[in-house]
């Protein structure tokens, strides 16, 4: 075994100065060396001879032996093995099945109840409703170690069937299989719930940890148009590859409920709901202006443009298409409101917040008028009457107007801007609502509205038509229906300051837009240009054009002008808009204004209305690799156009003004009170009827795409496109002619197909659905199963799909809501955020005016004046700037030209950035750039570092990091605990292989404490008996071998897994028995002890650990669970002995993390002690594939020691810098300053450690019975 002294590898039971080898070396030859002092194995005295009894040559004296002769971690086979026995056996899916069939069994709704609030069988005995006695959660304060004793050999009580006492559903968001391999980005979010999952499965719940693959989408489409590849050949290829990197790194999922988004048994679903989307309203088809890319030869929505990276560079143009949507907007309010019930971050909630905008306001309807006739006639109107709103009433020119105004004028002080007309006794409060009057006796003023007003109406009434008939002999019929008919709808909100407002605001997609410009050429070429520009260039423009149009404010009896702006998107197109001012303080007058919004939003006169900033889905893409609509029409044409719109009113396409967005929905009738069931009870389950005077026709589905053609990708040949030069705004799919038009034989009707297909995120939204029951052929899934395990307990992915999937996948989880299919409102009810892994991408480099090159690490002292640059890559200080030596720049003359030539490969014709007025900025490829110990330096030029930009990893960028390549060097448990350990998993995180060896020393010391070889360990006769033969703790015994039962199920991990054969069967099992002949046992330093002999303060040590770890996982603070296990070794590792009980507590806890390592401990524990210790099915023979509950698997998590507080003592921690360094016990006999002093004799080394980096202590804080802390900086 190896130890370690003054920084050298050092071979126990030898002579230290014999021989040292230094770790980077010895573990970079990956050998060991035997017969030190002059012996061979057999202890016999070496004679120059080999093993075959030949002489050997003086230079090969170092005998180069196999790493499992000396006791070195041999990863390679360790992990290989046990990745076969777990997925041989499918240990997720053997419980998910079994625990199914349980819940099966329940059908006593007392029962059910108890077993969805996580407490059914808590109370019952042994062997009864699948528990083993009273129990409760684990890994808490107070609980003792009785459980251990059905433990020992990874059994959990008598009953198998009793040791899971709940579901939990833990999810990743499954991969995109574009690229040939996943990453190390990808790694971490599997590590986190492979290790959460393992935990919750040691605590006894049933663990449903699915995978799949998102297959269907542009990026695949992309790269097979690149390559001119079937879509198909590369996703299966590329899975094959995922499903063999997550075998190799040793992660469980429930393979058996493996789905692929283009298979048809799944796609035949998506393309079901679609249908009753269809058939409920929900899914319509439009013409409308969308955002084409040449590039990509298809639409791409305004929310994939903002939110994915790979698609920001695109050039994007506007056309108009025909094109299908989803009625996401009628769920905006729903989909606001429930964000309450689940657990997610609250960044998340409020990025889903901000994306739909919902904003509450009332909405009244106005009369626009042309400036012009104000211009023309409103000197005759002030003549011959004085009160001109009679005439230009903007609104309805009705009394509660009259009150608003009277209302306005009290609460200002202001006297009547002017007279009202009003009949004799006309009763004006007695019509309004309670409310309203309710609302006018705070300000008082529902006195002062009383209507004692005489006015001679005969004489209004006069002039009023006098000024009429004028108006109408001078204008024409059309011109006096457009003064009557211009209305508008406008929406306020409390943020409107609707009494100072200057400006409202119209769309250029109003619908009746060219109404309100009165045929302004001018202004209709600013429109056509703005309508064409994508939304992203629109919401950044400000400018704005008087429409020529104005609308009457009787409030303050004003004009106010309507100016056309490109900011308001198609989602907003039919309303006006004030000019929203940012509110002040609550002054007094801001309370009053207040109370007048509420007087009119209490009105008859007004609309309750709640906007969005959320468009409908666009829901077509013109790819070839996706889901096909199950949709036909008629092949009817007119001009060259279809004229009907789907899931809308029939209408002519001809027309191009688009329909009214359904985006503005009123909400008058709402009652906020009323449940989900009673707002959506039209929503329901419907049955296909195809008829043939129905515009569209349903196919049966599933709907398959037509076989791939590699000629479709060729721009040239479009002969299967009609009516068109070229390939803009026309599916792929239309190439197919043969399989576009189909005849129907019943009614002798030609249909043509839908080319369009869905969106990648169409089989992305409903994917945890389908899990549950992925082979059902007749429906979509079991409603009682899936109801059961529904809510996702976890799912586990990044922000960055905050507005795209995760709130797709929560509209269509509120659909199948309302299809009454599930019975959750939300479909994930915790959401966890990794962090990303960024690498460098890009990289900058510096130099200065004459192109001479500097290192990135002397920038910033450039930057500040402390140094100035003396030569190529080189500074030196300013005051030594002028003491160059003239030999020194002779001698650097060659070296100078090739730098010179490296320079102008580098940076000629290149833009760069000024920083400073000191320095240029040059972004170059990474073909130029090396990287040394975590730096990046230009290739040849190893003096000259540059400035790396990290990004995160994607194929794109060329930044990935393969974990093949780590895995095969290092292993998969070291790879999983690195990931973890580069930072808190909720973080954006720079990748850095720095600190890897650490790791992997880790787990060899680790491997050298507990392992040892058979010949070193001193048993005494009693464990030796206890030590079976070999046959009795083989992996897989003889007749698992022979039966066909066991080969079928390694032949189908080999042919599903790892892409074998059926030649693969024996290689696999060689690798199971390859090393059960060795002689690794567990070191004799590990002690059989009961609870009560073993130290009190090993158990409080021991204790600690279980809490600090447990809560790691539990609030994800995996990276601090590292640490916590590496300090856990550093304290065994001095122990005299380390109690068998703490051995096991501290392989169960590191489980979940090296599930590879804490396997083989608990192999060659078992191997010792299942003899002595005879549990039911287990007293025989080991071999996992008879007897698989062996498997630490279904071991349970660790409890705490009993402590008996027999002593008044207390346990001090003791810390520098407020990091936990060693216990000391205090009796409460010694002062203070004792105390001190003995912990400051404790850890005297760590503090001599600080003091040589020229530290001191500043502060030393005594904490009473707690702990003590010293402050060194």
């Amino acid at each position: 075994t190896l130890n370690i002294v003054n920084g050298f590898k050092v071979i126990n039971n030898y002579d230290p100065k014999i021989l040292f080898l230094r770790s980077n070396d010895y573990r970079k030859r990956g050998k060991e060396y035997d017969n030190i002092n002059g012996k061979n194995r057999n202890g016999k005295n070496r004679n120059g001879k080999n093993r075959n009894g030949k002489n050997r040559n003086d230079k090969n004296r170092n005998i180069k032996i196999n790493c499992a002769k000396q006791n070195l971690y041999d990863f390679k086979l360790i992990e290989k093995k046990w990745q076969i026995i777990w997925n041989c056996k499918q240990l997720l899916d053997r419980d998910f099945k079994r625990f199914n069939k349980l819940v099966e069994k329940r059908d006593d709704q007392k029962l059910v109840e108890n077993c969805e609030e996580n407490k059914y069988g808590t109370n019952n005995k042994t062997g009864k409703n699948g528990k083993n006695g009273k129990t409760g959660k684990t890994g808490k304060t107070g609980k003792n170690d009785k459980n251990d004793k059905n433990d020992k050999n990874g059994k959990n009580g008598k009953n198998s069937e009793c040791d899971m006492k709940d579901k939990y559903y833990i999810l990743d968001m499954f991969p995109y299989p574009s690229s040939s391999g996943l990453h190390v980005g990808h790694i971490l979010c599997f590590t986190i719930t492979d290790i959460i999952s393992k935990f919750k499965r040691m605590n006894q719940y049933c663990v449903f940890h699915p995978i799949g693959w998102d297959s269907f989408g542009l990026p695949c489409d992309r790269l097979s148009m690149k390559l001119k590849v079937d879509p198909r050949k590369i996703i299966k290829k590329n899975i094959s590859n995922f499903k063999n990197q997550l075998t190799k790194l040793g992660f469980l999922f429930n393979w058996e409920n493996e789905i692929n988004t283009c298979e048809k048994k799944y796609f035949k679903w998506t393309q079901w709901i679609i249908i009753q989307m269809f058939l409920n309203n929900l899914a319509y088809k439009k013409r409308s202006y969308v955002n084409w890319s040449d590039d990509l030869n298809c639409v791409i929505s305004n929310d994939e443009l903002r939110n994915e990276i790979n698609l920001k560079n695109l050039k994007i143009k506007k056309i108009k298409l025909l094109q299908w949507y989803l009625k996401i907007t009628k769920y905006a309010k729903r989909l606001v409101k429930d964000l309450k019930l689940i657990n997610w971050p609250d960044k998340i909630k409020n990025m889903q917040n901000n994306w739909i905008g919902i904003k509450s306001g009332i909405v009244i309807r106005a009369k626009i008028m042309d400036v012009k006739y104000l211009i023309n006639y409103n000197s005759n109107f002030i003549k011959k009457i004085k009160i001109p709103h009679i005439y230009y009433n903007s609104v309805y020119n009705n009394y509660f107007l009259i009150l608003i105004n009277r209302v306005y004028s009290f609460m200002l002080g202001y006297k009547k801007l002017y007279d009202f007309f009003l009949f004799e006794n006309e009763d004006i409060i007695s019509s309004l609502k309670g409310s309203v009057i309710e609302l006018c006796n705070k300000i008082g003023v529902v006195s002062s509205c009383e209507n004692n007003e005489k006015i001679n109406m005969s004489k209004i009434l006069a002039n009023h038509d006098n000024i009429f008939w004028e108006f109408k002999k001078k204008n024409e019929k059309s011109d006096i229906d457009k003064l009557n008919d211009n209305y508008v709808n406008i929406f306020l909100t409390k943020k409107d300051s609707i009494l100072e407002n200057d400006k409202i605001f119209i769309s250029v997609e109003h619908p009746d837009i060219s109404k309100i410009i009165n045929g302004n050429k001018f202004l209709e070429n600013i429109i056509n240009e703005k309508i064409l520009q994508d939304d992203m260039t629109r919401l950044k423009d400000d400018q704005i054009y008087f429409s020529g149009s104005v609308v009457y404010n009787p409030i303050i009896n004003k004009y106010i002008p309507i100016y056309i702006c490109s900011w308001i998107l198609e989602n907003h197109k039919n309303i006006l808009f004030f000019l929203e001012k940012e509110k002040t303080e609550q002054t007094e007058r801001n309370k009053k204004n207040d109370l007048i919004y509420d007087l009119i939003a209490n009105s008859k006169f007004s609309k309750k209305k709640y906007i969005y900033n959320l468009k409908d889905w666009l829901f077509s893409r013109q790819r070839y690799w996706g889901e096909p609509f199950p949709f036909m029409y008629k092949s009817e044409e007119k001009n060259g156009k279809e004229y009907f719109y789907m899931g809308e009113k029939k209408k002519n396409n001809n027309n191009d003004n688009d329909e009214n967005n359904n985006n503005d929905n009123d909400e008058n009738n709402d009652n906020e009170n009323n449940n989900d069931d009673n707002e959506n009870n039209k929503v329901e389950i419907k049955k296909v009827k195809n008829k043939s005077e129905n515009d569209v026709y349903i196919n049966k589905i599933p709907v398959c795409l037509p076989k791939f053609d590699k000629s479709i990708y060729d721009v040239n040949k479009s002969e299967g496109v009609t009516n068109c030069e070229n390939n803009t705004g026309h599916s792929i799919l239309s190439k197919f002619k043969n399989w576009i038009y189909l005849k129907n034989e019943k009614n002798n009707i030609q249909y043509k197909r839908e080319c369009d297909i869905m969106p990648q995120w169409a089989g992305s939204s409903w994917y945890y659905l389908r899990y549950i029951d992925p082979k059902n052929k007749n429906k979509i899934f079991n409603k009682k199963k899936t109801n059961f395990w529904l809510p996702v307990d976890l799912y586990v992915g990044g922000s960055e799909h905050a507005v795209l999937h995760l709130l797709y996948s929560r509209f269509f989880h509120k659909f199948l809501y309302d299809l009454k299919l599930i019975n959750h409102k939300e479909p994930f009810k915790k959401l966890f955020n990794q962090g990303l892994l960024l690498n460098a991408a890009s990289f900058y480099l510096y130099t200065d005016f004459k192109n001479r090159l500097i290192s990135f690490e002397n920038v910033g002292k450039l930057l500040n004046g402390e140094r100035k640059v003396e030569k190529m890559g080189k500074t030196e200080k300013m005051d030594e700037a002028e003491k160059t030596d003239e030999a020194e720049k002779t001698d650097e003359a060659e070296s100078g030209k090739e730098q010179d030539e490296i320079v102008k490969e580098l940076i000629d014709g290149k833009s760069y950035k000024i920083e400073g007025d000191i320095v240029r900025k040059y972004l170059i490829d990474d073909k130029y750039v090396v990287e040394k110990e975590n730096k990046y330096f230009i290739k040849n030029l190893n003096s000259i570092q540059v400035q790396p930009i990290y990004e995160k990893m994607s194929k794109s960028r060329g930044n990935i990091i393969n974990p093949d390549d780590i895995v095969k060097k290092y292993g998969a448990d070291c790879l999983r605990l690195h990931i973890l350990f580069l930072g808190p998993i909720d973080q954006n995180k720079k990748w850095s292989i720095k600190g890897i060896n650490g790791t992997f020393k880790f787990l060899s010391k680790l491997y050298s404490l507990f392992i040892k070889r058979k010949e070193e360990c001193n048993y005494s006769e009693e464990d030796r008996n206890n030590i079976k033969s070999e046959e009795g703790y083989k992996l897989i015994c003889k007749n698992c071998i022979e039966r066909e039962k066991d080969k079928k199920l390694i032949l189908k991990f080999v042919k599903k897994r790892i892409n074998g054969t059926k030649k693969g069967v024996n290689k696999m099992i060689k690798i199971i028995r390859k090393r059960e002949d060795n002689n690794m046992v567990l070191s004799n330093i590990i002690k059989k002890k009961k609870s009560d002999e073993i130290e009190k303060e090993k158990k409080i040590i021991t204790n600690y650990y279980i809490t600090q770890i447990t809560n790691c996982i539990e609030n994800n603070r995996l990276n601090t669970a590292v640490s916590f296990f590496m300090k856990f070794y550093n304290d065994i590792k001095t122990w005299d002995y380390i109690p068998l009980k703490v051995f096991l507590i501290f392989i169960k806890l590191l489980y979940p993390f090296c599930p590879h390592i804490s396997e083989e401990f608990w192999h060659c524990y078992l191997k010792k002690y299942k003899g002595k210790e005879k549990v039911a099915k287990v007293a025989k023979q080991i071999c996992y594939f008879c007897n698989p509950r062996s498997l630490l698997y279904y071991a349970k998590w660790p409890s705490l020691f009993q402590i008996k507080n027999n002593e008044k003592s207390a346990n001090i921690s003791i810390r520098i810098n407020n990091k936990h360094i060693a216990f000391i016990k205090n009796n409460n006999e010694s002062s203070e300053q004792n105390i001190i002093e003995q912990s400051t004799n404790m850890i005297k080394d760590s503090i001599d450690k600080e003091i040589k980096k020229g530290k001191k202590i500043i502060n030393i804080i005594n904490v009473p019975d707690k702990l003590i802390n010293f402050v060194i900086v």
